[in-house]
């Protein structure tokens, strides 16, 4: 009876030889029309202002929370910087409220970290 290795082990070098030569997923005329692609979301994302949604219920939140004496959160949120506003929150409702909150609340906007 022979034996199996010596076939099998060709198989594998084959196989690795031929799937060595294969071309690469994104090729060139598609990596740059995805980089066009993404440069124009992202100027469409600037171009747009930012709509903190129905300013009534952050109102709202912001009246009950006092009510209820809630502290506001203490830490600031990821990346805040001097010089920052609540404005300048545009990629999260949560914190952009959360810092209304805190500045209503104390006066004054987060220490920097």
């Amino acid at each position: 009876m022979r034996s199996r290795f010596p076939s099998l082990l060709l198989l594998m070098v084959g196989l690795t030889i031929l799937f060595s030569f294969q071309p690469p997923a994104v090729f060139a005329d598609e990596e740059e029309d995805m980089e066009a692609l993404q440069r124009a979301l992202n100027q469409q994302v600037l171009d747009r202002p930012f709509d903190p949604g129905d300013r009534a219920a952050v109102d709202k939140y912001l009246e009950e929370s006092l009510k209820k004496g809630v502290k506001p959160v203490e830490s600031p949120p990821p990346g805040w910087r001097p010089g920052w506003t609540c404005a300048n929150l545009t990629y999260s409702f949560r914190w952009y409220r959360n810092c209304l909150y805190y500045h209503h609340y104390y006066g004054y906007y987060w220490p920097y970290p």
